[in-house]
């Protein structure tokens, strides 16, 4: 499957709301809200040659229940379509993306108006990626719980409102 066509059976963000539990709407529409978009970000996408955004995750993921509604609200100001595909419904387009050589999500491709990959970010932010690979050996020793890792990473996004997600991916953007 190629880029334009993942993009264009992808789903919408509304069709992709749908598939969330109202537990997941509700954080979803949290971090929405609360998602600190600049006009300084909304503006370089503007300038840049992003045309169309493709976001690869599933309803059910952590990372993306604070991650995607952020992206969602950087492109749509940037009047910017976002498609949403189901990693698991998609493996060799996952594959093109492996995190650690794992299916880590969510990834967020950036493509031209010729459906081209400009940039692709994902899986988390730095800080958030800092967290899960500073706590990796602790987990395996059974000195920290993935369950707290999991609180620490849920407060930097609640914290973090979006920000460091938009400035990773405007910077990568400012680099084509």
């Amino acid at each position: 499957m190629d880029l334009r066509e993942a993009f264009e059976t992808g789903l919408g963000p509304d069709e992709y709301g749908a598939l969330l539990s109202e537990e997941h709407r509700k954080l979803h529409a949290f971090h929405a809200r609360r998602a600190e978009v600049d006009r300084d970000a909304v503006d370089a996408i503007r300038d840049s040659s992003v045309a169309h955004v493709l976001a690869i995750t599933e309803p059910w993921c952590g990372d993306s229940l604070a991650i995607l509604p952020v992206v969602l609200k950087l492109f749509s100001r940037a009047e910017r379509e976002v498609r949403i595909v189901r990693r698991d419904e998609h493996p060799n387009l996952i594959d093109r993306y492996l995190t650690n050589g794992g299916r880590a999500i969510p990834i967020v491709i950036v493509l031209d108006e010729n459906y081209e990959e400009r940039i692709h970010w994902g899986p988390r932010p730095e800080p958030a990626q800092r967290i899960i690979e500073g706590a990796r050996e602790a987990i395996a020793a059974g000195t920290v719980s993935k369950e707290e890792i999991h609180k620490r990473i849920r407060a930097f996004y609640a914290n973090d409102r979006g920000r460091t997600v938009i400035r990773e991916i405007v910077e990568g953007i400012a680099t084509f």
